[in-house]
C-alpha cells in the first residue's frame, strides 16, 4: 500500500509528562488515498505464479479449513448457533445466507452425535422440522474430512489411485417421490455452496441419457428414487459400479419406502449395498420420517389362534425401529424421536365436515371460496383429481393438478405455479403428501379420507410448517367413517376432531354454482364424445379410402341434438358467470384466527356403563 503525493505528515502533541529519551517526536499522516500495489509474488515469472496459484487452489479445495468470513456480510456471532453443534464455517455461511439462523430441535439432537460419534441416526420429527439438513450436514462434513485425508495421502505418496478416490460416489440418498428428491438435492446444493462437493439428482420421468451425463460429472452425492437408480445400475453406469463402497446412506420417509408391495427396487438395492459386511460396518446410515415410530393395531381377525400358529401381538414402536435397523444394516444406531403424541404440528388447527357423497363438492367449493389462500386438496385416486380439476375449472378456480400419470416437466411446472401464487389451488394425490416444503400453505383439505394415519399426518404437514399456523379439514362421507375412526385410534386421540361450522346461507350459494358447473361439465363431456365419434368415422373412412353414403354419416337429427346441447351449454355458462360475479363472503372470510372461531370444539369421548347398557 502506497500513500499518494498529496499526503502530508503533521506533528502530534504529547501531553503526557515524563522523560522520553531518544524520542525526537511523533507525526501522523493525513490527506492520503489507498492505491493498488504489486506484491513480490506478482513480480515473479508467470510460469512460477501459475504453478503456485494452481497448487494453492488444489490445496484450498481439498483441505478442510475454516475460512475467515467477510464480516461485512455476516457477523461472527451469527455462526455460534451452528458452531455449537460443530457445523463447519463453510456450511454455516451458506445456511445463514439462506436465512437459516439457528438449528432446529431435530438438528441439535442429531448432528453432534452424527458428526463426532459417527452414530447411525433414526430420526422422527414432525413435518417441517428441518430433517433434510439433519442428515445433509453430517454427510457434507464426513465427505470433506475424507477428501482432506485423501489429499494428504496424495501429497505424501503421489498415488494416482488416491486421486481417483476423491471423485467417487460417497453418499446415496433415497426418497419415495421425484419432487422430494429434487427438493432434497436443492437443499444440499445450497449447503455445499462454499465447498468443492457436487450433488446430482436421479429420478424417473426425465431423460435417462441426461441423467447419465450428470453421473459422468462424478458427483460426490446422489439423490435418487429407487426405480431410476436401479435401472441405471443395471445399465452398467460407471459411477454406480461400486455403489457398495458408499460411506453414507440415507433413506428419507422410510416407513413409506419399505411398505409391502412398494418400491421393490429398494430391497434389491439394499441387498446389493449390504453384500459386503465389512463395508457395511464402515458406512454411516440415516433414517428419517415424521411417522417413523407410529404403529398400527392389528385387526382382530389376525389375532385369532390358528392350528400350529401363535397368536399375533400388536406391534410396538421398538419392534418397528428394530426392523429398520436390521433391514438397513445399522451397527451403532441412535434413536431420536421428538414427535408429539398427536403427531401433528403445534400451529395446526384440525377440523372435519360430515356429509353425504353427493354434497362433498358443495363443501369443497364453499371452503375454497369463503376462505381463499394457498390451498392444497388431496384425493386418493388420479380419476378423482381429474374430475375435480374439470369441475373447479368450470367454476373459474384455476386448479393445478398433480399426480403420477403426468409428465415430470408438467408436475414441476404446476408446483412452481403453486409456490408463486399466494391464492393458488393444488389438486394432488399422495405424491405431494410427503416431504415437499411449500411455503405458506394455509389450508389442506382431505377431499377423501386418507387410507392410513401416516398419510393423514404427512398430508396435514404441508401446512403449519416452521412454527407457522395452518388449517386441515377432513371431508367425511358415511362410508369413510370406519377409516376415520381407525386414524383416531392409531393416533391415540381421546377427543374427536372438531366440527367445522358452516354458514348455511353461503353453502346454499355454493350448491347452486356447483350444480351448474356439474351440468356444464356433463354437457361438455357429451359433446366431446360426439365430436370424437364423428371424427373417428371420417378418419377411418379416409384411411381405408372409402366413400361413405349419406345413411352412414351422422344424420341431421344428430346435428340437431348437438346444436341443442351447445345451446344448453351456452345458457348454463351464462348463468354461472352471473352467479360468479356475486362474491361469496362472510364476516369470517380470510384469516385463520377467524377460522378458529367457526371450529366447534368436541368434548372427550366417554362411555358410561349402567345396568349393562351404554348410555
Amino acid at each position: 500500500m502506497a500513500a499518494s503525493k498529496k499526503a502530508q505528515w503533521q506533528p502530534v502533541e504529547i501531553d503526557v509528562e515524563g522523560d522520553f529519551e531518544g524520542l525526537a517526536g511523533i507525526e501522523e499522516i493525513s490527506d492520503y488515498n489507498i492505491e493498488s500495489f504489486r506484491t513480490s509474488a506478482q513480480k515473479q515469472p508467470k510460469s512460477e505464479q501459475h504453478k503456485k496459484k494452481k497448487k494453492k487452489n488444489v490445496k484450498a479445495k481439498n483441505t478442510f479449513v475454516e475460512k475467515i468470513i467477510d464480516q461485512k456480510e455476516i457477523e461472527e456471532t451469527q455462526f455460534y448457533p451452528w458452531n455449537n453443534i460443530y457445523v463447519p464455517v463453510e456450511v454455516s455461511k451458506a445456511l445463514l445466507e439462506e436465512g437459516f439462523m439457528e438449528p432446529t430441535e431435530i438438528q441439535r439432537l442429531t448432528i453432534p452425535p452424527a458428526l463426532k460419534g459417527k452414530r447411525d441416526i433414526l430420526g422422527a420429527a414432525e413435518t417441517g422440522s428441518g430433517k433434510t439438513l439433519a442428515f445433509a450436514i453430517p454427510i457434507i462434513y464426513g465427505i470433506m474430512k475424507n477428501l482432506e485425508l485423501s489429499s494428504k495421502e496424495s501429497d505424501k505418496e503421489n498415488c494416482e489411485e488416491t486421486n481417483i478416490s476423491r471423485n467417487k460416489l460417497w453418499a446415496l440418498i433415497l426418497t419415495p417421490t421425484r419432487e422430494l428428491a429434487i427438493q432434497v438435492k436443492n437443499h444440499i446444493a445450497t449447503a455445499i455452496k462454499y465447498t468443492p462437493l457436487k450433488v446430482a439428482v436421479i429420478v424417473g420421468g426425465m431423460s435417462a441419457e441426461k441423467q447419465s451425463r450428470l453421473l459422468k460429472g462424478e458427483p460426490h452425492i446422489v439423490v435418487a428414487t429407487p426405480g431410476r437408480l436401479w435401472d441405471l445400475m443395471n445399465s452398467n453406469e460407471p459411477h454406480l459400479a461400486d455403489i457398495e463402497n458408499i460411506r453414507f446412506l440415507v433413506i428419507d420417509e422410510t416407513d413409506r419406502m419399505i411398505e409391502t408391495n412398494h418400491f421393490p427396487e429398494l430391497r434389491s438395492l439394499l441387498l446389493r449395498i449390504n453384500n459386503d459386511e465389512d463395508k457395511m460396518k464402515q458406512r454411516q446410515n440415516f433414517v428419517f420420517s415424521a411417522t417413523l415410530s407410529l404403529v398400527h393395531q392389528l385387526p382382530d381377525y389376525t389375532k385369532k389362534r390358528k392350528r400350529g400358529k401363535k397368536i399375533k401381538k400388536d406391534p410396538t414402536s421398538e419392534k418397528k425401529l428394530q426392523g429398520f435397523i436390521k433391514l438397513i444394516g445399522m451397527t451403532n444406531p441412535k434413536i431420536v424421536d421428538i414427535t408429539k403424541k398427536t403427531g401433528m404440528a403445534t400451529g395446526l388447527t384440525e377440523a372435519k365436515i360430515l356429509s353425504v357423497f353427493e354434497e362433498k363438492d358443495f363443501y369443497l367449493y364453499y371452503l375454497l371460496s369463503v376462505y381463499p389462500g394457498r390451498s392444497l386438496v388431496f384425493c386418493n385416486s388420479i380419476s378423482c383429481v381429474r374430475r375435480l380439476a374439470s369441475l373447479l375449472t368450470a367454476l373459474d378456480m384455476k386448479p393445478l393438478p398433480l399426480h403420477a400419470n403426468m409428465q415430470q416437466r408438467q408436475r414441476l411446472k404446476n408446483l412452481d405455479r403453486f409456490k408463486s401464487n399466494p391464492r393458488a389451488l393444488l389438486l394432488a394425490t399422495d405424491v405431494a403428501a410427503r416431504g415437499l416444503d411449500i411455503p405458506s400453505v394455509e389450508h389442506v383439505i382431505h377431499y377423501q379420507v386418507p387410507r392410513t394415519s401416516e398419510t393423514y399426518i404427512h398430508r396435514s404437514g404441508r401446512t403449519a410448517r416452521a412454527q407457522k399456523t395452518g388449517l386441515t379439514v377432513l371431508l367425511i362421507e358415511t362410508n369413510e367413517v370406519p377409516v376415520y375412526s381407525r386414524i383416531c385410534s392409531t393416533l391415540g386421540r381421546d377427543k374427536d376432531v372438531p366440527d367445522f361450522n358452516v354458514d348455511l346461507n353461503l353453502l346454499k350459494m355454493a350448491k347452486e354454482r356447483v350444480k351448474l358447473a356439474r351440468q356444464i361439465d356433463s354437457i361438455s363431456l357429451n359433446l366431446k364424445k360426439e365430436k370424437s365419434k364423428i371424427g373417428w368415422i371420417e378418419k377411418t373412412a379416409q384411411e381405408m379410402e372409402l366413400v361413405l353414403d349419406d345413411d352412414q354419416l351422422p344424420n341431421k337429427s344428430d346435428d340437431y341434438e348437438v346444436a341443442k346441447k351447445r345451446k344448453a351449454l351456452d345458457l348454463a355458462k351464462k348463468q354461472l358467470k352471473e352467479l360468479l360475479n356475486v362474491p361469496m363472503a362472510s364476516k369470517s372470510t380470510g384469516s385463520l384466527e377467524s377460522i378458529n372461531n367457526v371450529i366447534v370444539p368436541q368434548k372427550k369421548i366417554k362411555i358410561v356403563k349402567k345396568k349393562r347398557k351404554i348410555v
